[in-house]
């Protein structure tokens, strides 16, 4: 939609001079920019040439009708607005004139105060629609910037998960431990995944991709732990983390490639 600002430049459009001449001299008056012409046709190219944002027309004069310059306005401007005039009251309906696309219908002879008036909710209307307007824009900014904030503390959650909590519980169940305490583990290896299974369903492609030991060796890697390390932290071989760390630059577009795998996760925001 088009924003539409504060109507300061009027354009009268009447085929009788008198009407042109007293309307411009009262809106003048009232501190409006305005000018005036009698002939329809010409009108339209004022119209493409100038700053107004307010027409006000006779409806039925030589040329064009101001049924005609209605259907010409968006083409020329979308936020113009038009208020129709007209002494054909028989003819032209308020109902008919409104969805002829003015946004407003004053019957002639008319008081210059209620043409005032009609101008100044216009204008109301005007205004409202621009803090609208504005105010869309302010909530998609905070909209959007809830759900980066949503996606990062998802991101840090699962990373938090992968990276310190199942490694140690992985390495648990290698111990020579008592059944029961093998049990306990299980149950809240268990708990963990259903509690957070949402999250992790909810990751991008690139990451959910990956297998749960992947994560987690991907996780290590960008902390900086070494295969060693990992492989202690995860109760696995070595041979293993070399496997994950193969399959990893696979999945990632990095099997061809001399990037440090390390420099590459950071470089993700993964």
């Amino acid at each position: 939609m088009a924003k539409k600002a504060e109507i300061k430049n009027i354009l009268i459009i009447d085929d009788e001079p008198g009407i042109c001449a007293m309307l411009t001299g009262f809106l003048q008056s009232c501190g409006y920019e305005c000018q005036s012409i009698t002939d329809s046709v010409k009108a339209i190219s004022i119209l493409k040439h100038g700053d107004f944002e307010l027409v006000i027309s006779d409806v039925v004069m030589p040329g064009l009708s101001g049924i005609q310059i209605l259907h010409e306005i968006p083409l020329i401007n979308s936020a113009l607005d038009v208020i129709i005039m007209t002494a054909f009251t028989e003819d032209y309906s308020y109902s008919d004139i409104i969805k002829a696309g003015a946004v407003d219908f004053i019957s002639k002879p008319f008081q210059l105060a209620e043409l005032k008036a009609k101008i100044e909710r216009v204008n109301r209307e005007r205004q409202m629609q621009r803090e609208l307007q504005e105010l869309n824009i302010t909530l998609g900014v905070l909209l959007q910037r809830t759900e980066k904030e949503k996606e990062t503390l998802r991101r840090e959650i699962v990373t938090n998960l992968e990276s310190t909590i199942f490694p140690h519980l992985n390495k648990l169940k290698s111990f020579r431990i008592s059944e029961e305490a093998k049990l306990q583990v299980e149950v809240l290896e268990s708990n963990l995944t259903r509690i957070f299974s949402p999250l992790m369903r909810n990751l991008s492609i690139q990451y959910s991709r990956l297998s749960s030991m992947e994560v987690q060796v991907a996780n290590l890697v960008k902390s900086g732990k070494r295969n060693k390390e990992m492989a202690s932290m995860l109760g696995v071989s070595l041979n293993t983390i070399m496997t994950h760390r193969y399959r990893l630059r696979s999945k990632l577009g990095l099997k061809q490639q001399k990037v440090n795998l390390r420099s590459y996760l950071n470089s993700i925001d993964f």
